[in-house]
């Protein structure tokens, strides 16, 4: 794809930015005649406006004093942002625990604390799971007299303290996909034998998933993303960061077997690519051929311009709910049939497939409300 001028910066600035120590260097802005506001909207649109100021040299010309200040708070209001996330997840931990319940951090904070600076990495809801005891959590919570959304079948949804929570009941979408059961089973499997992690929030210590276990989970909810959706570059840069981390303590074989039993593999090597490729990421991590390798790296660079240029703007898609019934049913067939080529990544036929469930699906009455 074509790469603007502040492609190029922010790239660099995301590689000063991920690997602290290993001494890249920005980009001579006043060559690539990047324009600071456009650098600002490109990297607050990818979730990576924390990463880029801290990556950027102390002479970068934003001469705009306005744009200056506007980065900066956006920054601090992130770093608010994620001290008020942490001391939800330390109080719902510890609310839990008094109940006899264990919290399971999914993503999120634990995901954080590999970044050189977790504050500046973006973060939404704060992801859980309770070890099996979903609904004994609901209930808990229900009695601080919060109001609890179980409609999905995968999580419960609710605030606490202002702090989005998902409580998931399964890991994965095992309601509306055969990959999402099979890969439920092997997440299941890995955390019964394997147990977990725990990192420390102050002296609150957290449960995380053991690295095998999230180099699964975090592999398919990217994938999912990617289909739904479309990822921004703040996805890239965890996947990076999570394999270059733990790149002695995940068993590569095992992933390996079971990302090509679900025909996900692919699509994890071409994201890896791209954190290789434009991220900074030391290269290696899958043993993969040479024609694979070549093969993945093609799907990167289409996966990257879907990334900046997708075909459906995310303005669309966040007006979805404002839409008559008709309209947002048409505009989501729409992006669907655009993003034919992104299941054609995983397996010839399943575009096909996944039509004719969604419109089995459209046609229900409840639908259409």
């Amino acid at each position: 794809m074509y790469l603007t001028q502040e492609h190029h910066i922010l790239f660099s600035c995301l590689q000063v930015a991920l690997w602290p120590l290993a001494k890249h260097e920005v980009l001579p802005v006043a060559e690539y005649n990047a324009n600071p506001e456009k650098l600002y909207r490109l990297a607050a649109s990818q979730g990576v406006l924390g990463l880029t100021l801290d990556g950027m040299p102390r002479e970068f010309p934003v001469t705009d004093r306005a744009l200056r200040l506007r980065w900066e708070l956006s920054v601090q209001q992130m770093e608010f942002r994620y001290k008020r996330q942490c001391e939800v997840l330390k109080e719902l931990v510890l609310l839990f625990r008094s109940q006899g319940v264990e919290l399971m951090l999914l993503k999120g904070t634990g995901i954080s604390m590999l970044y050189p600076r977790p504050e500046h990495r973006e973060c939404g809801d704060i992801d859980i799971y309770l070890m099996g005891d979903y609904d004994k959590g609901n209930r808990i919570i229900e009695s601080l007299g919060i109001e609890v959304d179980t409609k999905s079948s995968k999580h419960s949804n609710f605030f606490y303290k202002g702090v989005p929570v998902e409580n998931h009941k399964t890991f994965l979408n095992v309601s509306d996909s055969r990959t999402d059961s099979n890969l439920e089973q092997g997440l299941h499997r890995i955390l019964s034998e394997q147990g977990t992690d725990t990192i420390m929030l102050d002296d609150v210590p957290v449960r995380i998933p053991k690295p095998d276990f999230s180099a699964v989970f975090l592999t398919r909810h990217a994938i999912v993303h990617f289909l739904a959706s479309g990822l921004v570059l703040r996805h890239f840069c965890d996947l990076a960061l999570f394999f270059e981390t733990n790149k002695e303590r995940i068993n590569t074989g095992f992933i390996e077997k079971m990302m090509i039993c679900e025909n996900q593999f692919l699509l994890l090597n071409s994201f890896l690519a791209i954190g290789r490729k434009y991220l900074g990421q030391p290269d290696g991590f899958f043993s993969v051929s040479k024609a694979d390798s070549e093969l993945a790296e093609k799907w990167a660079e289409r996966v990257l311009e879907d990334t900046f240029c997708p075909r459906i703007n995310r303005k669309e898609r966040d007006e979805l709910s404002k839409m008559s019934v008709l309209r947002r049913k048409w505009t989501g067939l729409k992006y669907f049939a655009a993003s034919k080529w992104k299941y054609d990544t995983i397996r010839k036929g399943l575009f096909e497939q996944v039509l004719f469930y969604k419109s089995v699906r459209y046609l229900r009455i409840s639908n259409w409300r």
